[in-house]
C-alpha cells in the first residue's frame, strides 16, 4: 500500500517518521517559515517524543499525528517567543479527537473527528515528556 501524506492545498515539511525511514509530510501550521527552525522543531520532537512503529491498525500515524501536533506546538511557542520552550509537557492520549478508518472505493482513508468528550468523564492519565534545550541536541549532533 503506497501511502504519501503530501497535500498540495498545505504548508509541509518532510520528516523521516514512516517505517523504514519513509518521508512523510508534517501540517505546519505556525506562521513559522524559516527552514532552519522547522528542522529545528522537528528535532526537539525526535528527541522528546521518537516515532513509535507500533504494529495495530494505525498506530504508527497515530505517533507520527502526535508529533505533527507537538511540532506545531513549538513552532507557536517560537512564533511568540523567539524561542523554543524547555521542560516538561503532559500528553493527553486522544483526548479531544479520535481517528477512524474506512473504506471508499475500494481505498482505505482515515480521518480524524472530534470526540466531544466531557471532561469529567475523562480519565485516562496522560503521559510526561521533557523538552530538551535545543543547544543540548545541537551538542550532542555536532561533529568535531
Amino acid at each position: 500500500m503506497k501511502q504519501d501524506f503530501r497535500d498540495p492545498k498545505r504548508r509541509q515539511t518532510p520528516w523521516s517518521c514512516g517505517h523504514k525511514g519513509k518521508v512523510w509530510y508534517a501540517n505546519v501550521h505556525a506562521d513559522v517559515y524559516d527552514v532552519g527552525v522547522i528542522e529545528n522543531a522537528k528535532r526537539l520532537v525526535d528527541v522528546a517524543m521518537p516515532q513509535k512503529l507500533n504494529t495495530f491498525f494505525g498506530g504508527h500515524f497515530y505517533s507520527f499525528v502526535t508529533r505533527e501536533y507537538l511540532l506545531n506546538l513549538l513552532l507557536f511557542y517560537y512564533k511568540d517567543h523567539g524561542k523554543f520552550p524547555e521542560g516538561s509537557i503532559c500528553v493527553v492520549d486522544k483526548w479531544a479527537w479520535d481517528g477512524m478508518a474506512y473504506q471508499r472505493g475500494g481505498v482505505w482513508c482515515r480521518s480524524w473527528a472530534w470526540r466531544f468528550m466531557s471532561r469529567n468523564d475523562f480519565t485516562s492519565p496522560g503521559y510526561w515528556i521533557s523538552i530538551p534545550s535545543l543547544q543540548s541536541i545541537l551538542q550532542k549532533t555536532a561533529f568535531p
